[in-house]
């Protein structure tokens, strides 16, 4: 069924994801910096895209980086002929969600998801050097675990020690009904692995300045 964004934008289908409820005043605010009809509309549809592969990878709203909008696009790029102005438009819809407070400053959000990222990245090294898994196998994975580990801590200190299987359990529970079946099915994969994390702790991570 088509949805009608506003009086210039009208998709296909109605908007998904963490980003659902801004797509309409994203609209608002590309048409009003006086862009053509065609660059509004095709920057309208890339959010909301963007939007829905949020959902796919299990990616909250606070959660959201400059990272993503460039993975999203290789993504992308996998599918469909890249457009000339697509990582613009990306870009154009992350300055106005910072602008508008949906998600967090850049700086600030490097702080708070630091140490969820060394565990994510060390993980990700550990399944490449201990397990010889693929890169592309990788690069599906580790998005959950960080994912995970966000849902988990949030900005408070990564203690591993004190994830137990019910952790992930909630986790998987609240994030499959949103997800596409095949994204779902990775997640379940990615639930195993995140029970290694646990095992494997501290080698191979570094020790860091916070502790465990």
């Amino acid at each position: 069924m088509k949805c009608i964004v506003n009086n210039q934008v009208v998709l296909s289908r109605a908007p998904e994801g963490p980003l659902a409820a801004q797509i309409g005043s994203f609209a608002e605010s590309v048409s009003e910096q006086g862009y053509s009809l065609a660059s509004i509309h095709r920057q309208v549809l890339l959010a909301a895209c963007f939007s829905r592969w949020l959902q796919q990878n299990g990616v909250g709203v606070r959660s959201i980086c400059s990272d993503h909008p460039v993975g999203y696009l290789r993504y992308r790029a996998r599918r469909v002929r890249p457009g000339r102005g697509d990582a613009a438009a990306l870009r154009h819809l992350i300055g106005f969600l910072r602008r508008e407070g949906v998600i967090p400053d850049e700086k600030k959000l490097a702080c708070q998801s630091t140490l969820v990222e060394h565990c994510a990245q060390a993980f990700g090294q550990y399944l490449l050097e201990v397990r010889a898994l693929a890169r592309p196998t990788i690069i599906n994975y580790v998005p959950f675990i960080r994912s995970f580990l966000q849902d988990r801590f949030g900005s408070a200190r990564v203690t591993l020690s004190r994830l137990c299987a019910s952790d992930v359990v909630r986790f998987v529970q609240r994030q499959t009904p949103r997800l596409h079946k095949k994204t779902a099915k990775l997640m379940t994969t990615a639930r195993d692995i995140s029970g290694r994390l646990r095992m494997i702790w501290p080698p191979p991570f570094p020790s860091s300045p916070t502790g465990r």
